[in-house]
């Protein structure tokens, strides 16, 4: 039997050409083209330097919405592990995707009575009151006549062993969103009263019916006559078996064929399909192509009217990575795998069930409102502890056509470069702005101890190239190195140099770091490189202040093309492995992860790549 015949009964076939090789935090695969990667939060454990003010350390469930020409994210946080309370939902809100405001508090913690209480492990509730567990698999909803909802459910976890969506939690709040970023009063959309909690025994927050606003009611029952809307919460109330057109599964997300069919995406490579937009269902049934494991899958029709399914290409569910993109033209068959996530940075906080990368991918459901530029824009946690958004271009695609002649000196501030890839930390952010000569340029600022930022930009492949970069390199710390790789389509280094901090350029020449010449930091400076695959060699010319220094290299490592060029704030990280486990909180803390470094700068005004002649002497 091949391939496609082992599929081929399949509602979803991901032919795969080229798979994800997970040794490589990125799979070691092409990255969709011009993808920009930016940090909402960046867990941390001291209170004064944390960016929501609380200091907890897993963030996670992140969800998006855009609405109001605003792009908005909420996200599950609790002090230092997963299902063990107190317990919050924040929120935060950007007019770009690239700049967020502080998140503030969506939904509290709360405690409700442990006596009504009917799930596992009951013994353990000794006390009245019990500390609810956040948990959400839908939070966004817009309404017809244009509101923005945002919903979450309150769980029970007696021991961090019980998981808070196993069907006995207390029910499912909902509260508005309005357009100056202020919220209305909490109610419940849902008390779980097949769990054994009711309008009777909880009285933390109101039935919406209640509410004095009668549009707000109206919204709260469109939300809830929507049949593909409600499916998403049948784990975390699935002990309500009239409420679902179908006994479901973990982590709904949905899109609309061609054809009309709606296709629903689970955990687990779970699809099924349902005629009547949820109102009925065909039976789960394993798409095996789906090469997943635990971490979400999100589906959806993109904008240039092509689909595509984010997710993590591995069935090691204790390593989610990369995040990538398949795309397809009928909703049904996907290929060309292409890198969303470019790499991981390492676990910093010890938790329970942290599972390694990024991960719980969401995007922007269908029948909410789209962003204007018509990118794909997703919200993941990573390491359940940080949280990103990541905006990738349509359509979707890995390789280059056009050279690469970019000159930033006229360009005006903005968090986006166009057409490049871009993986922008809080603590190390990447952006167009002008420098301090009033030029604009591309800035690659560093201050995190544990991250870096990365400006790649990938270019038409080439067995010999010439390319010239005018920037200047300004480290403060001995952490920071910013550094210069020039890759195959596959991640692999053939040609480095980085700029170290006493002022020496150091090139990586045949696998070991060689000193080549001094620089000033801080000052413009042209470097030219001159490389070609087949005599593996490479030569580095460095031009500043009038004097210039030139010298020849051995590649580092053999390639059969070159194409594309990474700016990173650091030659290398410290990447977890495939050896590490987070999921039972004995990796520990990061040594001062809480503790930034002096920030240090680098400044790209102009990088030109073309083609050299084979013939010509490197």
């Amino acid at each position: 039997m091949n391939h496609q015949d082992f599929f081929s009964g399949d509602l979803i076939r991901c032919h795969n050409q080229v798979k994800a090789d997970v040794r490589f935090q990125d799979g070691a695969l092409p990255h969709a083209v011009g993808t920009h990667c930016f940090q909402v939060v960046r867990a941390c454990r001291e209170v004064s330097r944390s960016v929501d003010g609380f200091g907890w350390t897993y963030n996670h469930a992140a969800m998006i919405a855009y609405w109001r020409g605003h792009f908005y994210v909420d996200y599950l946080s609790d002090p230092v592990s997963e299902h063990v309370p107190p317990s919050q939902t924040l929120i935060a809100r950007s007019k770009d995707g690239a700049r967020w405001t502080k998140p503030v508090v969506l939904f509290p913690p709360a405690s409700v009575l442990s006596a009504p209480y009917i799930g596992p492990k009951k013994e353990l509730l000794t006390k009245e009151l019990v500390e609810c567990v956040m948990h959400q698999r839908m939070s966004f909803f817009v309404s017809s006549d244009d509101r923005l909802l945002a919903t979450g459910f309150y769980g029970i976890a007696p021991d961090h062993t019980i998981a808070p969506n196993n069907g006995y939690g207390a029910g499912r709040v909902v509260r508005e969103v309005y357009e100056d970023f202020t919220f209305s009063p909490i109610y419940f959309l849902r008390f779980n009263e097949k769990g054994g909690y009711t309008r009777e025994n909880t009285g933390n927050y109101p039935h919406y019916t209640e509410s004095g606003d009668p549009g707000f009611v109206k919204a709260c029952d469109e939300l809830l006559s929507n049949r593909l809307v409600t499916q998403q919460m049948w784990e975390e109330e699935r002990l309500d078996k009239e409420f679902f057109t179908q006994p479901g599964a973990e982590a709904l997300s949905y899109y609309t064929a061609p054809d009309g069919d709606v296709i629903g995406v689970y955990k687990k490579s779970l699809v099924t399909s349902s005629p009547d937009k949820g109102e009925t269902w065909t039976p789960l049934k394993v798409n095996n192509s789906i090469e997943t494991s635990t971490g979400k899958v999100w589906g959806q029709r993109t904008s240039d009217g092509r689909y595509a399914l984010a997710y993590n290409p591995t069935t090691d569910s204790a390593h989610r990575w990369p995040i990538a993109v398949i795309s397809g033209d009928n909703g049904r068959d996907f290929d060309n795998l292409l890198a969303v996530t470019p790499e991981v940075s390492p676990h910093k906080y010890a938790g329970l069930y942290k599972n390694l990368g990024p991960q719980y991918i969401r995007g922007i459901v269908e029948q909410n409102p789209q962003p204007r530029d018509g990118k794909m824009w997703l919200a993941y946690t990573v390491n359940k502890e940080d949280v990103w958004v990541s905006a990738v271009p349509v359509p979707l695609r890995g390789a280059e056509t056009e050279e690469l002649k970019e000159d930033f000196t006229g360009r005006q501030p903005s968090g986006f470069a166009e057409g490049w890839n871009l993986y922008s930390p809080l603590w190390s952010p990447v952006r167009v702005e002008k420098a301090p000569d009033g030029r604009g340029c591309l800035a690659l600022w560093d201050s995190d101890p544990y991250d870096r930022c990365r400006a790649m930009r990938v270019f038409p492949a080439k067995e010999a190239f010439t390319a010239q970069i005018e920037l200047s390199a300004d480290g403060k710390d001995d952490r920071t190195a910013f550094t210069v790789d020039v890759q195959d389509d596959r991640g692999c280094p053939a040609l480095r140099f980085y700029f170290r901090n006493d002022g020496m350029v150091i090139v990586k020449n045949g696998g070991r770091y060689d000193e080549f010449c001094a620089y000033e930091k801080g000052k413009p400076l042209t470097v030219t490189l001159r490389g070609n695959r087949y005599r593996n060699r490479y030569t580095v010319e460095l031009a500043q202040n009038g004097k210039t220094a030139k010298a020849g290299f051995n590649f580092n490592l053999s390639v059969k093309s070159l194409e594309r060029i990474l700016f990173t704030s650091k030659t290398t990280l410290p990447f977890n492995t495939l050896e590490d486990c987070g999921k039972w909180g004995d990796l520990g803390d990061l040594e001062a992860a809480d503790v930034p470094l002096s920030m240090g700068k680098m400044e790209i005004y102009r990088v030109c790549v073309s083609d050299l002649s084979l013939e010509e002497e490197i």
